[in-house]
């Protein structure tokens, strides 16, 4: 009898009451026998009954057991129910029943019951399982792939797209196109730097434009690919993309020294990758490597290597190379120079011929050394090419600071050109670049710069030695003291024995015995003994200082020799920001940072003018009385140089004597928002702190940026941005760049009679304040600085015709001449000085005016407008008198120049008489006042 054709005897729907909805759940859920063994003791007969429609539904695992004992169970629960629905007992019974029914089926079956029951929960298992281990294959996949994925750059599609096209349209023997180079002038049209396809050619000199051809494949020398393949991959045409002895090698030093990579996967980290050292970029080299070897034949990928890798100073592809370390095309280069250039490839800014002592030949040795070990050159040839000089196609000894004129200007302008137009369009040759710089100016600039670099050096030094030598000579001196005091002490002991010995007893030798002689040597040897020890220990701790400072001279001596200091010159035309002189350091070979425009430093005391500037804006004037006395705000004490306090300043004095402390009251009178808005209104880009420091310089900024600030000041409050480039020509004459001069009126950036003063101040301090190493016999302003620490020397100044910044300091970050620190007045001061004098020599002396409005609207220099009218009355009655006389002619009586500097000097004697007298009169009605008060207070009194 089959289970499903048991008759019930319910006539319940199923799922009609809450209870029989549960048991029914719980049955599917094959939780049977505690469903039913609880619902049985809490259920009434109609839920019992539903629980009953329930196990018709229940899972098959029940419903279709074949045990007479169930169904027998089955049966007599049926009638319980049909005799008495509401009889507990019964149902209790029933369900007894049933559980016992099962647990005599479970002991009769044994293991194959619990097999049966069981087989489910081993499914759901397994299932769980196979589930897990398919996440854990997929997720490892999926994370393995996201960081492969995250290794390749976001534009690598396009790269290899542009790569596979270009590899596809190349043709060994194509017909060679004349394309001419890209050629940067300066504001007169002198050629600075000559641009072939990839990089900067060799030619510092004025010479046409040259024509060229593109490089083909055949143009390479098979010495050039033997020597890479040797200095790079040996096993380059044996293996498919990897070395497994490279890679096991790199894995063994735990890629400490790199190795591992084949010329194909340079290739592709070049074109494709980055340069970050992580296994996940390793790892996808690996695969374009092998996807690469297997779409291009190896003379392919060993000559788009030449053609892509870089070769230091700016220079990409072996045409670019050659021109700028030969100067001639890649077919004429020797066995020697093509060993030169691969030899430097591993590094090539280090082991460059222009910074390497050798100059080059030890990586050519290198080179040859490993085509021999390769089976390409014989040993006989190898040795006669390393003892062939190397000629190189600009030479260092000439004393000139780069491979071509301004270096690091040039620099400045193909990284321009490059963010804006791409490398590749810059680099295709047939473009005029027009540039501001002034090429005799930037000569000039980088004479002083190297000069003064090497006086600073060898000053560093001798200061040094003579600390040494002074040191030596204190040592020599104290000895010779000690042994001088010594003596003496040791003589006054021994004088003083001898007294007491002849007051206690009558010196009678014959008398004495030998025992009495022993004491009185003893006591005289313990005496002498003691006197020395006095003097030894007075004289150890003036020792113990004089030899630190004899090991710190020592030190100095050493670290003098290995510093080198590094040196930022920025110069711009006040009136339209254009940048005459750009040097980003004393020579391009050993770094080709640019500190001018990529190194942030401290600008100390430079900075104070924009305080003022503020101050002055705010409506304070020059007489505005500062108090310099000791003060905290927080954590922060500021204190003087010299460590003194003046008490009661003007503004004037605090900025002519640089005072730190006046400085920060002055701003944290003013608001420090104010001061760093109007650093920004200056022309300072980079973020500004909103603290106090900040007014003694506690920011950041680049040579360039101090500039641009100090250039606003000196074109009346105008802000000009600072650009390099005039105009761009494209190869087929279309322009594509032009700078456009300002036409009509400009707003100034701050009030022009509050720059006007602030210049006045800054004149004041070259004349009689902290910058007087840097006056000039013409007008000029400037402000020194120095940072703490003395790691950086400023200074900043300009003429009515330049504004220029020179910057000094060491690339660690140490003190600016170490035991004998340099500031900005003892070091930047002097160097800007000579600078400007050479610059200015020859040109006429103009004076400063104050920039603004005309009576017309116009902008322009206010000459005599804001003068006395007396002139002219004034210049007539001395013409006349002298033409009367006949004596000199007009041009010899009559000095424009000093006769406005006297009408000035007038005007002001009259400004200062009126404004004392206006404030004597005050004074007088304030004094009349109070004696009434005074008489009428007596009145009351009396």
């Amino acid at each position: 009898m089959d289970s499903h054709s048991l008759p019930l005897s319910s006539p319940a729907i199923p799922g009609s009451h809450p209870i029989s909805r549960i048991a029914k759940q719980r049955c599917e859920n094959e939780d049977l026998i505690p469903s039913l063994f609880q619902l049985g003791r809490a259920c009434n007969a109609e839920a019992t009954s539903l629980c009953r429609s329930g196990i018709e539904s229940a899972s098959p695992t029940i419903l279709n057991c074949k045990s007479s004992t169930i169904l027998n169970c089955k049966s007599s629960l049926d009638k319980s129910f049909t005799q008495s629905r509401q009889s507990t007992e019964t149902e209790e019974h029933g369900v007894g029943l049933l559980v016992a029914a099962f647990e005599q089926e479970g002991r009769s079956q044994g293991k194959d019951n619990r097999v049966s029951v069981a087989k489910p929960i081993e499914r759901n298992v397994g299932l769980y399982v196979r589930a897990f281990a398919l996440a854990v294959v997929f997720g490892g996949m999926a994370v393995l792939l996201r960081g492969l994925l995250a290794a390749l750059p976001p534009d690598f599609l396009d790269r290899w797209s542009r790569f596979v096209t270009e590899q596809a349209g190349k043709e060994l023997k194509d017909q060679p196109r004349k394309q001419s180079d890209t050629v940067l002038y300066d504001r007169h049209g002198i050629v600075i730097a000559t641009i072939v396809p990839g990089g900067y050619s060799g030619k510092k000199h004025s010479l046409k434009p040259s024509k060229s051809a593109p490089l083909r494949r055949d143009d390479i020398p098979s010495a050039l690919w033997q020597a890479v393949v040797a200095s790079e991959d040996r096993r380059f045409f044996d293996h498919q993309g990897i070395d497994a002895r490279g890679i096991f090698r790199a894995i063994l030093s735990l890629a400490s020294s790199g190795g591992g990579s084949t010329i194909t996967q340079q290739l592709v980290k070049n074109l494709f990758l980055t340069n970050e050292r992580k296994w996940s970029r390793k790892f996808v080299e690996i695969i374009l490597a092998l996807v690469l070897e297997k779409r291009f034949s190896k003379w392919d990928i060993i000559y788009t290597y030449l053609e892509k890798i870089y070769w230091g100073h700016g220079v990409f592809g072996i045409e670019a190379a050659s021109a700028f370390y030969f100067g001639k095309h890649p077919s004429l280069l020797t066995v020697g120079e093509c060993a030169m250039l691969a030899g430097i490839i591993p590094a090539p800014e280090l082991l460059s011929p222009f910074r390497d002592p050798s100059r080059g030949k030890k990586p050519q040795a290198r080179s040859l050394r490993r085509m021999v070990e390769a089976g390409f050159l014989d040993a006989e040839t190898a040795a006669a090419v390393v003892n062939e000089p190397l000629f190189l196609a600009v030479d260092s000894q000439q004393g000139e600071t780069g491979p071509w004129k301004a270096p690091y200007f040039v620099s400045e302008v193909l990284y321009e050109l490059t963010q804006k137009y791409g490398r590749e369009k810059v680099l295709q040759g047939g473009w005029q670049v027009h540039t501001t710089l002034d090429l005799a100016m930037q000569e000039v600039a980088e004479k002083v710069v190297q000069d003064g670099g090497v006086e600073y050096d060898q000053e560093r030094g001798v200061l040094a030695e003579k600390g040494v030598q002074r040191t030596l000579e204190k040592l020599e001196k104290l000895r010779l003291l000690r042994e001088e005091q010594t003596a003496e002490a040791i003589e006054t002991a021994l004088v003083r024995i001898q007294k007491e010995s002849s007051k206690a007893k009558p010196c009678n030798f014959e008398n004495k015995d030998s025992r009495e002689l022993v004491s009185e040597d003893t006591r005289e040897s313990l005496a002498a003994s003691k006197a020395a020890e006095s003097v030894a220990k007075r004289f150890s701790s003036w020792e113990k200082a004089l030899q630190v400072s004899l090991l710190n001279y020592q030190d100095e001596c050493k670290k003098a020799t290995e510093a080198r200091m590094e040196t930022a010159v920025a110069a711009l035309d006040p009136m339209n920001g254009a940048v005459r002189i750009l040097i980003g350091g004393r020579d391009y070979y050993e770094s080709s940072f640019n500190r001018c425009t990529q190194a942030y430093r401290p600008p100390g005391s430079t900075f104070k003018p924009v305080v003022y500037l503020t101050a002055i804006a705010e409506g304070l004037d020059r007489h505005h009385v500062l108090v310099d006395e000791p003060y905290t705000i927080g954590e922060f004490s500021p204190e003087n140089y010299d460590r003194k306090f003046r008490g009661k300043v003007t503004l004037e004095e605090s900025l002519l004597k640089s005072l730190n402390v006046p400085t920060v009251k002055l701003c944290a009178e003013i608001g420090v928002d104010k001061v760093c808005r109007m650093g920004r209104a200056l022309g300072i880009e980079t973020p500004l702190p909103y603290e106090l420091p900040l007014s003694l310089g506690g920011c950041e900024v680049t040579p360039l940026q101090l500039a641009t600030v100090y250039s606003t000041i000196a074109a009346g409050g105008f802000y000009h941005k600072p650009h390099l480039i005039t105009r761009v020509v494209a190869s087929d004459g279309q322009i594509l760049e032009e700078a456009q001069l300002t036409s009509g009126p400009q707003v100034a950036v701050v009030d022009e009679l509050a720059v006007s003063e602030l210049r006045k101040l800054l004149q004041a301090v070259v004349e009689r304040g902290t910058g007087r190493a840097a006056k000039l016999k013409r007008p000029c302003a400037g402000k020194t600085g120095t940072s703490d620490g003395h790691r950086d020397a400023w200074f900043a100044g300009f003429t009515p015709e330049l504004v220029c910044v020179v910057w000094l300091g060491y690339d660690d970050n140490f003190t600016l001449g170490g035991l004998h620190p340099a500031t900005g007045a003892s070091h930047a001061a002097p160097l800007w000085k000579k600078l400007m004098d050479t610059i200015h020599e020859g040109m006429p002396i103009r004076k400063f005016h104050d920039i603004g409005r005309d009576k017309y609207g116009g902008r322009g220099p206010r000459l005599f407008e804001r003068r006395s009218h007396r002139a002219r009355k004034l210049g007539l009655k001395i013409v006349r008198k002298h033409k009367h006389e006949g004596i000199l002619a007009w041009k010899d009586v009559w000095d424009w120049e000093q006769s406005s500097v006297a009408w000035e000097e007038r005007e002001r004697m009259a400004e200062w008489t009126k404004h004392h007298s206006e404030r004597t009169e005050n004074l007088k009605v304030i004094q009349t006042f109070w004696r009434q008060i005074l008489s009428k207070a007596g009145t009351l009194a009396a």
